[in-house]
């Protein structure tokens, strides 16, 4: 354990991003000495060494800006880093997307110049009879909130609305490369939220993957509308479980403070047990929330539509949960907020302010554990 934290430190301590700076600052690269009468040592340093690297490979991807980083580009980003691999990489375009009825992620993404994307990344590392993992990640490129705008400050940092996503593509990618032996299916939904004529507008009313007609009360509560389609969409994997994660919501981080992710699970199948025993080994805060009849309820409070996007009364974090945990129907299904920790304002022993890889090695250790 020791030799793999050494590894994973080796590469994430020091981890900068400087793609954009005319002089950029020299790597410092640790040389790393180890004693042991263990046996595996060479080896333990470079599984920890392959997450840190994952880790970083998140974090470039949510550093990078949004007038670069559009839905259409960082889906061409995904298919090029897994080139050459075992893991295989399919985009459906806004065309498609349209077209094979993915209503909310169409809503969302309609007001952009750039049109939103699907991303789904499959490894199949175990045997073919056995269910896969199902990992979604929500990948807001830019969020502007839509008509429901942000104030001035508010839209700063939303880059990082697709942090989700990113670590994402880190657990899969960190999974591929140490050869585990679990079939996973990834579904990264990448769009703009923004403002134009053909933008969604509070009052809207859409229809889902699932049939069912949602109606838009806030155009800024957009993260649980492509999530939705996309937690319906990966169900049709028939996974074992879904787990998705998101920088969905301020009151996860009211609740919580900034250093803590809030999860939600949908039955008494989801493997919440040992997922919040892993993170307290791997030293990631995760703490449950609940959803109750309550919120079950309200996502139905509406008038002309089957569902509801946003509510004005408390627990706004339980309702989003709900909201998408409604897609998973029947299959286990986990809700990862991580508005909090997928960004930090403080550099620390793990590496520069900014996008943190949050739940990475939570996750991949637990993957690893099946």
């Amino acid at each position: 354990d020791v030799a793999e934290v050494l590894g994973q430190q080796s590469v994430r301590a020091i981890y900068q991003f400087d793609n954009y700076k005319s002089n950029k600052s020299a790597l410092y690269s640790p040389t790393i000495f180890v004693h042991s009468d263990a046996e595996n040592i060479a080896d333990a340093i470079t599984q920890g060494k392959v997450l840190g690297e994952s880790i970083n490979t998140a974090r470039t991807y949510s550093n990078m800006p949004p007038n670069i980083l559009t839905p259409g580009y960082y889906a061409e980003l995904i298919d090029d880093h897994f080139k050459d691999s075992q893991v295989e990489v399919d985009i459906k375009d806004g065309e498609q997307l349209q077209d094979e009825g993915f209503g909310l992620i169409h809503a969302v993404g309609k007001g952009s110049a750039h049109s939103p994307r699907v991303i789904t990344i499959t490894y199949n590392g175990g045997p073919q009879n056995v269910a896969p993992i199902a990992l979604v990640g929500k990948g807001i490129t830019y969020d502007s909130g839509g008509y429901s705008i942000k104030p001035k400050v508010g839209m700063q940092t939303m880059k990082f609305d697709m942090c989700g996503s990113a670590n994402v593509i880190g657990m899969i990618e960190a999974a591929a490369r140490l050869q585990l032996p679990v079939n996973i299916v990834g579904v990264i939904t990448a769009a703009e939220n923004m403002v134009n004529e053909a933008a969604m507008k509070p009052d809207d009313i859409f229809t889902a993957l699932s049939g069912e007609s949602v109606e838009v009360l806030n155009t800024d509560a957009e993260g649980r509308l492509v999530l939705g389609d996309a937690v319906f969409y990966a169900n049709q994997f028939q996974p074992s479980v879904i787990l998705d994660f998101a920088t969905l919501t301020g009151a996860a981080v009211a609740a919580l403070g900034e250093d803590k992710a809030a999860v939600f699970k949908n039955n008494t199948n989801a493997p919440i047990n040992e997922i919040l025993t892993t993170a307290r080994k791997m030293d990631e805060f995760v703490f449950e929330l609940p959803i109750t009849s309550t919120e079950q309820q309200l996502i139905r409070q509406t008038d002309v539509a089957d569902l509801v996007n946003h509510t004005n009364g408390h627990g706004k974090a339980l309702f989003a949960a709900t909201f998408i945990s409604h897609f998973a129907g029947d299959t286990p299904h986990l809700h990862f907020d991580i508005a909090g920790p997928a960004t930090t304002t403080k550099a620390s022993y793990l590496g520069p302010k900014g996008p943190t890889g949050y739940m990475i090695p939570t996750i991949v250790e637990w993957l690893r554990q099946q």
